[in-house]
């Protein structure tokens, strides 16, 4: 009887298990039809005894329009994600390390986003995080300044690293913008903050932005000329220093009316060309490493390889981060089939420019959880770093990020 339960219970486990694998790598929400793009020889072999070709044909282009069609397409992963999901999944454990150079914390209770980072960095072998406050303006009604958890950081033994800026020189910046003027008091103000940021134990100046648009309602537009002079001074003030500063910048070539899905509040019906500018603040002082964040990821769909390849080539000081969420537009993402897949034309960028990519989640931890309040983990940057060439890999994981940052 005792030999039974035992078998019992083992059947029960390995039941339990197999299901919480596959939960927990694809997380509940909106089906990623992506899965079809690169399917492997056993995941084909099994999708083909519920899909003849032609429908394995058509689902390469994503989501179906019939949905008796959808329907039949997800019950067939499903029954092939259990049965074979050792072979499609990667163990966590075998996930190579890297260093997250883009999160920030949410919430007021900043020890409790900090333990549910360090939640994260587990499950996915984070060695380090730069944490650092989201891009603000001057009217928002919450301030999050480095002040705010640089205690934690410090406490930390390492594990975590701060930049700052985000929440007091940008809005600054964006002060004056919107006064269209710049007084010797503002700019000995600006240098002074700038100063205590590194003296604090900052080990560079982010976030900030030129070009951030709003998602939702309470997210802010913020908007100013990426060569502004007050950006140009943050460039002198980080030479002397010899850190980097944190760019995010949606990529506008040339003036564009804003995307449909984009037309609300605050948002502008039309938006500024910013790349000439991008150029004048690199060419200013070539001592500067600017890290142009979220690489891979965008709401406008103009942030391809060939733009930044262009750029890369003229800016030896220009640095990249590689966000890889599914949130932005599908158009600009480096991957496909949940990370497994990297697209031809971004591996050669990042072969051609192996020196200059690291990875930056832009991962939002709070008390509550990773990611809208619950415990979801993200594994397609784990996915995508096994899934470069090795030696490419760890340059893109950690060396790249220890040279630039001084870590």
């Amino acid at each position: 009887m005792g030999d039974y339960n035992n078998g019992k219970m083992k059947k029960y486990f390995i039941l339990t298990f197999s299901i919480f694998l596959i939960s927990f790598t694809r997380p509940v929400g909106a089906f990623e039809w992506d899965v079809f793009a690169a399917p492997s020889g056993d995941l084909r072999s099994c999708l083909l005894n519920s899909l003849d070709e032609d429908s394995l044909k058509k689902l390469l282009g994503g989501r179906p329009e019939k949905k008796q069609m959808r329907k039949k397409a997800k019950r067939a992963y499903k029954v092939c994600a259990k049965s074979i999901h050792k072979k499609i999944i990667q163990p966590l454990e075998h996930f190579m390390p890297f260093i997250d150079v883009h999160a920030h914390l949410i919430g007021v209770d900043y020890s409790g986003a900090l333990a549910k980072a360090l939640f994260l960095m587990k499950k996915i072998n984070i060695k380090q995080m730069i944490i650092m406050p989201p891009p603000q303006t001057f009217d928002q009604e919450f301030g999050d300044k480095i002040e705010d958890y640089i205690d934690l950081v410090n406490e930390s033994d390492g594990k975590f690293k701060i930049l700052g800026g985000g929440g007091t020189l940008m809005p600054m910046i964006m002060k004056a913008h919107s006064n269209g003027f710049i007084g010797a008091a503002l700019v000995k103000e600006f240098e002074k903050r700038a100063k205590e940021i590194i003296s604090m134990g900052a080990i560079g100046f982010g976030e900030m932005t030129a070009e951030h648009v709003s998602r939702r309602h309470g997210h802010p537009y913020v908007s100013v000329p990426v060569d502004h002079p007050l950006f140009l001074r943050l460039a002198d003030i980080a030479a002397n220093f010899d850190v980097p500063i944190d760019l995010h910048m949606e990529a506008v070539p040339e003036e564009m009316v804003i995307p449909e899905k984009l037309k609300f509040s605050p948002n502008p019906d039309n938006l500024n060309a910013n790349l000439r500018g991008l150029k004048t603040l690199l060419s200013h002082n070539l001592k500067t490493k600017i890290i142009w964040s979220h690489c891979g990821w965008g709401n406008l769909g103009t942030r391809k390889p060939d733009l930044m390849r262009e750029l890369l080539l003229s800016h030896s000081n220009l640095y990249m981060s590689i966000k890889l969420n599914k949130s932005g537009v599908k158009s600009v993402s480096p991957v496909a089939n949940g990370g497994r897949k990297i697209r031809s034309e971004w591996l050669s960028l990042f072969k051609d420019f192996p020196n200059r990519f690291m990875i930056g989640t832009d991962v939002k931890p709070s008390a509550r959880g990773i990611h809208k309040q619950s415990n979801k983990v993200p594994i397609r940057t784990p996915n995508f770093l096994n899934n470069l060439p090795k030696g490419l890999a760890k340059k893109i994981a950690e060396e790249n990020a220890k040279r630039i940052f001084r870590l």
